[in-house]
Order: C-alpha cells, then structure tokens, then sequence
C-alpha cells in the first residue's frame, strides 16, 4: 500500500484554504497526511487550520513570506520525513479539478519504473531558447500517457520521494516564479522521467477551453512583476543548469520585450523597461529572494 502525502502552500487565504483541504481529502485516493506550509505574516491561518477535527492535518508556519519556492522545499522536506512515499505538491487555489486525480496518477505509476514526477498538466521546455512548449491536443489524443519536462503548478503534482532522497529541491531563493520548472529540469537531470496521464490533460483542457489554444507572440500583462521575477529566476536556472545558449536567447528576447512594451503606451512601457531592467540588474548582481511586491 502506497503511503501518500502531500502539502498545500498557502499565504493570507485562511477561508480559501479550508475548502482546498476539503476538496483534496474528497478524492478518491486521498492522502494519508497533509501538511499546510503557511506563509503568512499574521496568525489567520494557523487559527483556521486549529479549528479543523482531523488528525491527517499537520500544520508548519514558516513564520515570513517565503514565497511558493521556499515553502515547497519546506513541505517536500517534512513529508519526506514524515514516510511519504509519494507526495503532493498542492497550492491553495488550485485543487485537484476531479475527484479521481489521485487514483489515476498512481495507477501508471508501475509502467515508469524511474518515474519521479507525476502530473495531469505538464509542457515541453526549449533548453536553448529558454521558452516552455505546449503538448500538442492531437499527441494527446494518441496516447495514454507523455513525457515532459515540467508539470505545471497546481496541476497534481505527485513527487516520488526517491527524487527527495537524491537531495532535489526547488531553489529556495528563487522565492515567486517558474519554481515547478526548476525542481522538475533537476529531477530531469538526475535521471527521473517526467509523467502525465493523458486522458486526465485533455479533461483538464475541455475543462479549460484550451484544446485548440494557441499561445500569442505577446500579450499585454497585468502584473509586470510577475516578468520581473520571470526573466531573473530563468536566468539563474540557466546558470544551474549550465545551459548557455539559454542565456544568451533569453538575455536578446527580453531586451526586445523591454522595447516592445511602449506599443501599449508610455506608462505601461516605462514600467515594462524598469521590471525587466531591474531583473537584469539584479541577476548580475546575485540578489535572489524577494525584491519587489508581487500585486
């Protein structure tokens, strides 16, 4: 019998977070235990998780903002210590999107004896042009399962701990953005496979709307510092993974963004060229962790 665990990462969502609970100990595998990793700054969310009647529910407050990147490594580590054979990397906004999330993943399992990650929703990734690639609908349609190089946050994400006993975490100061990617190109890199369900990624699409997505060139965004901390996490990911030419793709798209930007006016452009500036700056710098607001 798999012993399974899991952890949700939660911050200032004390009412949000008790139906994620629920909704993940609804599905038809549930886990065996689940650790709530609380980064928030006040005592809203270790009260609620106090007032829950159930002895699977184990709570760890990390006492400041660690960001989605710290307190993962923190949950992989405790259920790990905990006996975890697979874990669940949970947010608090994304629970599983059925109730047999779970159960599905672990039934392929057994075909992919060097499996570390399993997932519903997972993408490519161009290591020499730093960019993530979607699955093709029509793949999908093919076959019972893929192999990827990232799963997608709040996309199921189970975790064999075979991949934690060889010591891989996510960076811990790269504290908001492309965390998953990280964690999951070292598992790549130390030899585990990568695994979604297929039949589950094209529900999640229907589910979605996007079966015949197609991603645009640029789009205008709504929060700029979400590209801050984009393009300077990528940078330091194409450090650790020793991948040059990322680098360098990377460093001339986004001076071309920086640019680009002013199409939707002044005030909008200004601000583009002074995240993506600043998270030049800082990576030549070697500042990590949190910087700059995320809202």
């Amino acid at each position: 019998m798999i012993l399974l665990g899991g952890f949700i990462v939660t911050y200032n969502r004390s009412e949000l977070i008790i139906d994620t609970i629920a909704k993940v100990f609804t599905q038809s595998y549930p886990p065996d235990f689940l650790w709530i990793i609380d980064n928030s700054e006040n005592l809203e969310t270790d009260h609620a998780i106090a007032t829950q009647m159930d002895s699977r529910l184990r709570y760890y407050r990390m006492g400041y903002n660690s960001g989605p990147a710290g307190a993962a490594a923190k949950g992989l580590e405790l259920c790990y210590q905990s006996g975890a054979d697979w874990i669940y990397w949970g947010d608090d906004n994304d629970p599983p999107f059925r109730f047999d999330c779970f159960e599905r993943l672990l039934a392929i399992r057994d075909e992919h004896p060097f499996c570390g990650v399993l997932g519903t929703v997972g993408q490519f990734f161009d290591r020499k042009k730093g960019v993530i690639q979607r699955v093709q609908t029509r793949l999908l349609e093919k076959k019972d399962w893929v192999e990827v190089d990232s799963i997608a946050g709040g996309m199921c994400m189970l975790v064999s701990k075979d991949v934690v006993k060889n010591g891989i975490f996510p960076d811990k100061d790269l504290f908001f953005g492309f965390e998953e990617l990280d964690f999951c190109l070292k598992v790549a890199r130390k030899g585990f496979t990568l695994i979604v369900d297929c039949n589950l990624f094209l529900e999640a699409r229907k589910l979605t709307g996007r079966l015949d997505f197609n991603r645009p060139v640029y789009q205008r965004k709504d929060n700029l510092s979400r590209e801050y901390y984009s393009l300077r996490n990528l940078l330091y990911i194409s450090d650790s993974l020793t991948l040059n030419s990322m680098k360098k793709r990377l460093i001339g798209k986004w001076i071309i963004k920086a640019i680009y930007g002013f199409r939707y006016g002044f005030g909008y452009g200004f601000k583009n060229f002074k995240n993506i500036s600043l998270a030049f700056f800082h990576y030549a710098r070697g500042i990590k962790g949190k910087t700059i607001p995320l809202g």
